[in-house]
């Protein structure tokens, strides 16, 4: 008798970057990796633009506001050739808002400057691993260097104990997201896809909405919960 399990298999799409060989999968990894180091070092040089001292809420209520609403496109067109593209196209808008939250935050003195610290090392993990890399691999060696070099530069810049204690919390959170969903973002991404995997990148903090509504309809499908 087959028993469903009570949560749905990961989603796939044709294709994906996890049915290729596995130098192809690395190499995929390692361009992503890239490609979002590059968007955050834009995302950092655009704090220097005059923006409008708003305060926190404002930016980061627009910025959560964007990424629902790119999540429900990719929803909803999920199965359509032109999903990739909209993505990419949807980037610069994602930068932008990107940066005028981080500007609002480091306005109020914290350190987002430190968020950086986990892909910087992953990158560096990527490319020294050469064939033997693993995602446990570039989560734990990432985590220590970075959490050391912060440590590090929280002394040589005097932060207070709370911007310290933020800077390590940040990024040991940000790089335990980024890894995981470099991971799972192979499955439904497909070669050529990189820039839209950056995307993907940022908008997969809400990709909780999706996957709610998978299992809502997983649960119906196979009649779990139901009474028999």
């Amino acid at each position: 008798m087959y028993v469903p399990n009570y949560i749905p298999e990961p989603l796939e799409v044709p294709g994906n970057v996890t049915e290729q060989s596995y130098f192809v999968r690395l190499r995929f990894v390692r361009r992503v990796s890239l490609l979002h180091l590059g968007s955050l070092a834009l995302i950092g040089l655009m704090q220097f633009l005059p923006w409008p001292d708003v305060g926190i809420p404002l930016p980061l209520l627009v910025l959560a506001f964007a990424l629902v609403g790119l999540e429900v496109a990719r929803i909803a067109m999920r199965r359509l050739a032109i999903e990739p593209k909209i993505a990419v196209a949807a980037l610069p808008l994602v930068l932008v808002l990107c940066a005028w939250s981080a500007r609002s935050l480091t306005a109020q003195h914290l350190p987002t400057w430190t968020l950086s610290a986990g892909p910087i090392a992953a990158i560096i993990y990527a490319a020294i691993s050469g064939r033997d890399y693993s995602f446990v691999g570039c989560y734990l060696l990432s985590l220590i260097s970075s959490t050391v070099g912060i440590a590090a530069l929280s002394v040589v810049l005097r932060l207070s104990t709370p911007e310290a204690a933020w800077a390590l919390g940040g990024n040991a959170a940000y790089l335990t997201y980024f890894v995981y969903d470099l991971a799972s973002l192979q499955a439904r991404r497909r070669l050529g896809e990189e820039l839209a995997a950056v995307v993907d990148l940022y908008r997969d903090v809400f990709n909780i909405f999706g996957y709610v509504t998978r299992v809502i309809g997983h649960w119906k499908k196979h009649r779990i919960w139901a009474s028999r």
